[in-house]
């Protein structure tokens, strides 16, 4: 990948890549929800934080600490459910990444150095060791849990969290006692690891109540790098445009 604006355009992927257990923060943390004692009650309520969309579009603000440089972007998602994630980044007013996944290619352009890459979806999740598919990508922008299709082992550990195995992931959800979910860790048997938080929910167009806040901890070569997206707006069920193509004289990195 080449020059740091680019790697905004796929800062979402790189949520996902050897990221350091998060904590909860003392004080003003919400309280975790424990009063459940059956993993399979628990599970249902952390099913219910998959929030269920057509269409999802959001704007905010994304900033990333990374390698000594703090540095933050205007950020347009779209989404088409089980379809497409569409992201444009932009910097003072002028578009610098766009980013069109979907569940068969991904494709990423680098406005500032006119240059882009293309994989085909699988391949980039191995490329870049993510922890992920199509289903977990897209809930890096939407909130909710990842639940694995299929689970070799449920329990509630001894913090509230509760834990999920299958045989390609592990995952751990934290849920208050709104029943809202505030904490995620995700793990590949690599020990690649995806661990965000959730706050500031709101109530959007449809009703419903999706995180406006999501912060991220990533350790990379023995470095720490923080990201955290706070969205601006979130709309829900309205069909978008998906604008997206590749200028001739780019060049493939």
């Amino acid at each position: 990948m080449k020059g740091i604006f680019f790697l905004l355009a796929i800062c979402s992927s790189l949520l996902l890549i050897r990221c350091t257990p998060g904590k909860l923060a003392a004080g003003d943390s919400p309280k975790v929800l424990k009063d459940v004692s059956e993993a399979s009650a628990l599970l249902d309520i952390v099913r219910a934080t998959d929030l269920p969309y057509s269409w999802y579009a959001a704007t905010g603000t994304g900033t990333i600490d990374w390698d000594g440089q703090r540095l933050s972007a205007k950020v347009i998602v779209r989404i088409q459910n089980d379809s497409a994630i569409w992201v444009q980044i932009s910097k003072l007013g002028f578009e610098v990444g766009r980013m069109l996944v979907r569940p068969d290619s991904s494709f990423f352009i680098n406005r500032l150095e006119q240059s882009y890459a293309a994989h085909r979806t699988n391949d980039f999740f191995k490329k870049y060791n993510l922890p992920a598919d199509f289903d977990m990508f897209s809930k890096v922008f939407t909130g909710g849990a990842y639940v694995p299709p299929v689970q070799t082992r449920i329990e509630i550990e001894n913090d509230g969290a509760l834990y999920l195995e299958s045989p390609q992931v592990s995952a751990r959800h934290w849920i208050d006692t709104d029943r809202r979910l505030i904490k995620s860790q995700v793990m590949d048997p690599n020990k690649h690891e995806w661990n965000a938080d959730y706050s500031s929910y709101q109530q959007v167009n449809s009703g419903q109540l999706f995180p406006y806040h999501r912060g991220n901890s990533l350790l990379i070569d023995g470095k720490t790098n923080l990201f955290t997206l706070d969205y601006s707006t979130i709309e829900v069920n309205v069909p978008q445009e998906l604008p997206f193509s590749i200028p001739s004289h780019y060049e493939k990195m």
